[in-house]
């Protein structure tokens, strides 16, 4: 399909033809599907793996380096830009709980590095069925974490280690929202003590961990449905401008576009 003259539309193009989907594993991550997706710089506080559904290569482009791969991996907090159009993406989005998050720190700068897409080939007939919205939850959250496994597998210096579940990543997967002097507390570490092994064991340096917790609180209330404004300020944002701000900086889209049920198929 050919983008008509002008702007080419960020998501949503081939909608008539094909809805996009999420899957949703609440603190984990998420599995999103989509026959289109054209975004500029956008920046994710979730690690992410890029595959598509046909093994044909999208491109992305972070630092000034462009990649054209059928498979990629992204570190978190990487400005980058995304080209997929037709091409049946799948992007797995690993959050901050996720006990193999902290292996994606180790792709090297500019934060983005292509993959062999022949290493997901045994998983192909589930990422088609996740594709086309014919997963369960059960069956997608599955898919996703082979998925993660095999991706971790290929990225420098990966190993067990990085998937090994310590006590921090334990509390955060208990309870995501946990304070620092919880963290504290359950650690019997120092406040600045806590703050820095928070920073280099999860990857994430505390205060974007915060503000990726507002995401999540926003993305679980719009499961639940409500008014943009009342999701906002449930979530900690000042307005729903600022939450529409901040959510189109991170993913590219309006929160309206992924509470449009014509458009988009939510698996929670």
């Amino acid at each position: 399909m050919q983008a008509s003259p002008g702007k080419v539309p960020a998501y949503g193009a081939l909608a008539a033809l094909m809805k996009d989907n999420q899957y949703w594993f609440g603190p984990s991550g998420f599995l999103f599907t989509s026959p289109w997706v054209v975004t500029p710089n956008t920046v994710r506080h979730a690690a992410v793996l890029l595959l598509t559904a046909s093994s044909e290569p999208f491109e992305v482009t972070a630092g000034g380096r462009v990649v054209h791969s059928a498979a990629a991996a992204i570190a978190p907090l990487t400005p980058r830009g995304l080209r997929a159009m037709d091409l049946g993406l799948v992007s797995l989005h690993v959050f901050p709980p996720h006990p193999c998050y902290r292996a994606f720190q180790s792709v090297p700068l500019p934060g983005i590095v292509a993959l062999d897409r022949r290493r997901f080939a045994e998983f192909d007939a589930e990422i088609l069925r996740a594709y086309e919205g014919r997963l369960t939850l059960r069956e997608a959250q599955q898919l996703f974490e082979c998925l993660v496994t095999a991706a971790v597998l290929q990225l420098p210096r990966a190993g067990c280690d990085h998937c090994a579940a310590d006590r921090l990543h334990e509390l955060l997967r208990e309870k995501p929202a946990c304070s620092l002097p919880e963290l504290a507390r359950e650690l019997r570490l120092s406040y600045t003590g806590t703050s820095h092994y928070f920073s280099r064991t999860v990857g994430l340096p505390l205060r974007s961990y915060q503000l990726w917790l507002k995401y999540m609180r926003a993305s679980e209330l719009r499961l639940k449905g409500g008014t943009l404004t009342e999701i906002a300020h449930a979530a900690g944002f000042a307005d729903s401008s600022h939450l529409c701000r901040s959510w189109q900086a991170s993913y590219g889209l309006s929160p309206s576009y992924a509470r449009d049920a014509s458009r988009v198929r939510i698996v929670a």
